[in-house]
């Protein structure tokens, strides 16, 4: 199953000792935590079958979804809302990533089902910026606002709703749940797949260099990562021609069309300050050619990079999940993101049955899913007990 952001699809070797070690796990465990690890055997399986057949398909019943429309101080959102039969686990709301769909891309539906069937009221706002490539200061808001509603107005446990955020969420979503009125709120936080140093971040889909990974050369980026990066920032452009002539260039490129070099004369400087960025493959130059970048489009990047953020006003527990082999976003920034926060607060489970963020439908590594679903689940249980 993937979960709504693009990632190359790769074949993978069913190893034969998974299944056993996870058993035999489960065997060794205290009775009390047995009925839950074999829980998280069954989600692990629903999330590797996506729409298709599973054991926890079959008994658990399917969650009712209902649209939603819901206003907080004046600002109004769309949602999907998912109701489990028995909310065991409280609310958690679900960031989607980047993904034109939205709260409907078929794989986010699929994992909300998932997460539902686990126990979970699951709450998915639409987010106009995640689904047009535009992220902003927006996003933290709405992720923002739909805890506050989510606190007032639906079932959570006595510690406030959880948070999941999928990749390029992962940032907006951390500064969400750090505002003043909202970091008592949130109970825990789940990361996939995230983001840590904007900068870095932006050097490594463009050049190839990672220098937050110091113990192995990472792979190589995926190709059309800058691409997005490109989409994600034209909102920043006061011209709109200038916006045009760059998506199409990006839809382009995203479609894989490798023609020659486009037409880049009729650009102001301001878009060709984004597109050399962009464009180019020098890691020495990442630094500097944001330097020249607009000032609105380097307010909008600042804002949302969590390496020059303090990160104190985080009250939650954070589960980062991120695959080894990560060609999107390196797996050094979750490393990195819990290196940042006191000892204990996050726990990273770095999972090699995941791409960027597609779940192996042949279970390589199921053990390191396991224990994460395990443990997401543990935190679900009770609030008081967690932190």
């Amino acid at each position: 199953m993937r979960l709504p952001e693009d990632d190359i699809p790769r074949r993978r070797r069913r190893p034969l000792w998974v299944l056993p070690s996870l058993l035999l796990g489960m065997l060794l465990s205290g009775c009390s935590a047995l009925e839950r690890q074999h829980e998280a055997l069954l989600v692990l399986g629903d999330l590797a079958a996506g729409e298709g057949p599973s054991r926890l398909k079959q008994r658990t019943p399917p969650p009712e979804r209902e649209r939603l429309a819901y206003a907080v101080a004046g600002r109004d959102y769309l949602a999907d809302l998912y109701r489990p039969e028995t909310s065991r686990r409280g609310t958690l709301i679900l960031v989607h990533g980047l993904t034109e769909a939205g709260r409907r891309d078929p794989r986010l539906m699929a994992l909300a089902r998932s997460l539902a069937r686990a126990g979970f009221t699951v709450l998915v706002p639409e987010l106009d910026g995640l689904r047009d490539f535009s992220v902003g200061t927006r996003e933290v808001q709405g992720i923002a606002d739909a805890i506050r509603y989510a606190s007032d107005a639906l079932a959570t446990t006595d510690g406030g709703p959880a948070l999941a955020a999928i990749s390029f969420a992962t940032g907006p979503a951390l500064l969400a749940a750090m505002q003043p009125d909202t970091a008592h709120r949130v109970r825990f936080v789940i990361a996939v797949g995230g983001y840590y140093d904007l900068t870095d971040l932006l050097r490594y889909a463009t050049t190839g260099e990672d220098r937050g990974s110091a113990c192995r050369r990472p792979p190589p980026p995926q190709r059309d990562v800058r691409w997005a990066v490109l989409r994600s920032q034209l909102h920043a452009l006061e011209d709109a021609q200038d916006r045009e002539r760059l998506a199409a260039i990006a839809r382009a490129r995203l479609a894989g069309e490798e023609a020659a070099d486009p037409d880049t004369s009729e650009l102001s400087p301001e878009a060709m300050a984004l597109y050399a960025l962009v464009t180019n493959r020098d890691p020495a130059r990442v630094t500097p050619l944001l330097g020249a970048l607009p000032p609105p489009l380097l307010a909008q990047f600042t804002a949302l990079d969590l390496a020059s953020r303090d990160l104190d006003a985080l009250e939650a527990r954070l589960v980062l999940i991120h695959g080894p082999d990560d060609r999107v976003i390196p797996v050094s920034h979750s490393r990195r993101l819990r290196a940042a926060l006191p000892a204990g607060q996050a726990r990273l489970f770095e999972a090699e049955g995941l791409g960027h963020v597609e779940v192996s439908a042949n279970w390589r590594d199921a053990w390191t899913l396991w224990r994460a679903i395990h443990h997401v689940l543990w935190l679900g249980e009770d609030a008081d007990t967690k932190r």
